[in-house]
């Protein structure tokens, strides 16, 4: 090969290969652009036409229920100093976060709880005058999920709190209040699982016991609980205590067949009477013991619970008491709450159904004000009508 021929090669797999970079940016750029006009970024979503309108009719069922039981609507702030937040937060939650930075440099936190944002609101807010207080609310939640894990992407929570009441009367409130919009909603056969963080007092200091019993990882448990020298007899105790789901009655039987510590007889004794107060007035069928149901959160500090369907792969509802957190915020005051995963109710085919946009009629005829007095007349009947 000459000279020549070798530098006119050398020239044109130069410009191949600038070419083939160049294709390659371009591609990349184009794949970027078509990503982003066809979805949204991880950990957020939007409703649009028939979906949002079965959303918005959720949303209104759900907020005329509050308000019969006497909640009053409350509207949480979009972010907040991610410090104050810190140590409310297991690290499994706080890796699902997103923070920013603001221009003064504070480290700020998205709202990917509505709980603890209405807790630091109520905690900076309230007096003890003005106790009890009922409250609900309604709010766009941002968090990372995987985007396999479908299950766990919720990004709307609906919920309420009952703050200053203790005892069974407030913890049986808020659970009939949740089975209450459920039946608003025609779910009427998702079944709520009842349990107590107090099940967990001394034995979860690091807080590595709660998941393994929340999974039911019974072999992870009995590691754990050895690993803390607790005697094998009483693993077995506790493994036969945490696996049990069943009714007052079959959690009576287990009392009177296996030995417990005074403290947990005391809060098998309380979730017995609460389960019998559920069944007094007509939800024995709709409530279950669950001694698996320990809490999600690290804040949770009494009654716990989540609400199941047959055919979700998650739990719909999730609540519990957490005397302590509004302390943290500056005013020490007990409270009890759950929050609706509304996503996952709306993705229930029954509920889509139940839900459908309403029937329209256009009216096509005569000039634009006989057509326009006409729709008046038909929309104060409770038509819809369309021009």
């Amino acid at each position: 090969m000459s000279d020549a021929t070798d530098a006119a090669w050398s020239d044109s797999t130069a410009a191949n290969r600038l070419a083939s970079v160049a294709f390659g940016i371009l591609a990349r750029q184009g794949a970027r652009v078509q990503k982003n006009n066809l979805h949204l970024p991880q950990g957020t979503e939007a409703f649009y036409l028939d979906e949002a309108y079965v959303h918005r009719q959720l949303l209104r069922l759900f907020e005329d229920c509050c308000e019969l039981w006497a909640y009053l609507p409350v509207q949480t702030p979009v972010y907040d100093f991610h410090d104050l937040y810190r140590d409310l937060m297991d690290r499994g939650s706080d890796s699902t976060t997103f923070r920013l930075v603001d221009r003064a440099g504070d480290l700020l936190l998205l709202r990917s709880d509505v709980t603890l944002f209405l807790a630091r609101q109520m905690g900076l807010l309230l007096r003890e005058a003005d106790l009890p207080v009922r409250v609900h609310y309604g709010d766009t939640i941002l968090r990372h999920e995987d985007r396999y894990h479908i299950s766990q992407n919720e990004f709307f929570q609906v919920g309420a709190e009952l703050i200053g009441p203790t005892g069974l009367a407030a913890d049986a409130e808020i659970v009939l209040l949740l089975l209450d919009a459920l039946d608003r909603w025609g779910a009427s056969d998702i079944v709520v699982h009842i349990g107590h963080r107090a099940l967990l007092r001394e034995l979860n200091p690091e807080g590595e016991l709660a998941p393994a019993v929340a999974s039911r990882d019974w072999a992870r448990v009995r590691t754990t609980l050895k690993a803390k020298r607790v005697p094998s007899k009483r693993v077995d105790s506790l493994v036969a205590l945490y696996q049990f789901i069943g009714t007052r009655e079959e959690l009576d039987s287990l009392m009177k067949e296996t030995e417990f510590s005074t403290d947990e007889v005391e809060t098998l004794t309380y979730l017995s009477s609460l389960a019998d107060e559920f069944a007094a007035l007509g939800y024995g069928d709709r409530v279950r013991i669950d001694l698996s149901e320990v809490g999600s959160q690290v804040y949770h500090s009494g009654l716990v619970f989540r609400a199941y369907a047959p055919d979700a792969a998650a739990p719909i509802a999730s609540g519990g008491r957490y005397d302590r957190l509004l302390s943290h915020f500056g005013f020490d005051a007990p409270s009890v709450g759950f929050s609706v995963m509304l996503r996952r109710l709306q993705s229930r085919r029954s509920i889509g159904n139940e839900l459908q946009t309403p029937d329209v009629v256009t009216l096509s005829e005569g000039s634009f004000r006989d057509r326009l007095r006409h729709a008046r007349e038909m929309r104060a009947s409770g038509k819809v009508v369309s021009l």
